[in-house]
């Protein structure tokens, strides 16, 4: 089977453009920042050879889909509105639903705000560990660490001045393996954005791309964003608080469906630690674990990733 491209209408107003293979049981997988539903493109041909049919949209924001104007219109609430729109659209009553970095954090919502919609969950990289007591950057304002790069996102504009001068510079050097060849990864320097004056400022202007990417799928990434730019996936950042206050409405909520943890060893941000007592929230939860892998999995190490996907979904239909 091939890989398919089409746009699908959805009631919330967006026009949203999926990667599609396969048929049978739905599986959809939701991509992070910044990426695309290209950035499945290892999964889809496994999950459809394993009898399923995968379907990866670029999010609101992304690619081709729609990119609303305003910073209020990428809250979770309204991206999983989009996801339930996608269902309706195309006739499903339910999916199961996988997610990588914020796309992780979508399905975790899905599974909370629209159960009857997720046959089962799995989060690559990203955890879910309950309703955390504030928004992240309340609680992590004088210790940011790691999360410093959230807050160099928040005033639109600024970040999209430096990751739209050159799309191409700005993919290279942000999507980039855990191999020591890779070594130039903007991910391993998240903790010091502000005082450098931007998350790409010191890295080199001619850096190779990953081996992680062919050239194509570097033009792929490149294209898309420099015709769609970064406004719409820096927005995703922006809706901290108003995320945070749709939470509290399922805080004392545990996810009942199957659920799917994969860790990545390498992962400077997304660290396995952070998936820590998961269990207590999500009863039925498994897990994998890939231990030389960083932040994108399903990229650097895709025979590892599909495999346990597969494992895991050929489980939920016996």
């Amino acid at each position: 089977m091939t890989t398919e491209q089409r746009q699908v209408e959805l009631a919330t107003g967006i026009s949203m453009h999926v990667w599609e293979e396969g048929a049978g049981p739905a599986v959809v997988f939701v991509h992070g920042f910044p990426e695309l539903g290209y950035s499945w493109r290892h999964q889809l041909p496994a999950v459809s050879l394993a009898g399923m049919r995968a379907i990866a949209p670029d999010m609101r924001g992304y690619g081709k889909t729609t990119a609303p104007p305003r910073v209020e219109d990428y809250q979770h609430r309204l991206i999983c509105d989009d996801l339930v729109s996608l269902l309706d659209a195309e006739g499903l009553a339910e999916a199961v639903f996988v997610g990588h970095d914020w796309g992780g954090a979508i399905v975790w919502a899905m599974a909370l705000h629209h159960p009857s919609r997720v046959r089962a969950v799995a989060g690559i990289n990203t955890p879910y560990r309950g309703q955390p007591p504030a928004p992240l950057l309340e609680m992590v304002k004088d210790r940011p660490g790691a999360w410093d790069y959230q807050f160099y996102f928040q005033e639109p504009g600024v970040a999209e001045a430096e990751l739209e001068a050159d799309a191409e510079r700005t993919l290279r050097l942000m999507l980039r393996s855990s191999d020591p060849v890779d070594r130039l990864d903007a991910l391993g320097g998240t903790s010091s954005v502000r005082e450098r004056g931007g998350i790409l400022v010191g890295l080199p202007d001619d850096a190779p791309r990953s081996v992680m990417l062919t050239a194509e799928d570097l033009r792929v990434f490149a294209e898309a964003f420099g015709a769609s730019g970064f406004r719409g996936p820096l927005n995703w950042y922006r809706n901290d608080r108003a995320n945070w206050e749709w939470g509290e409405a399922t805080k004392t909520a545990r996810i009942g469906c199957p659920a799917l943890m994969v860790t990545a060893g390498k992962d400077p941000v997304l660290k396995p630690s952070l998936s820590e007592g998961m269990e207590q929230v999500i009863p039925q939860l498994q897990r994998g674990h890939i231990e030389e892998c960083g932040h994108w999995t399903q990229q650097e190490r895709p025979e590892e990733l599909n495999q346990i996907l597969v494992d895991w979904l050929g489980g939920l239909r016996e």
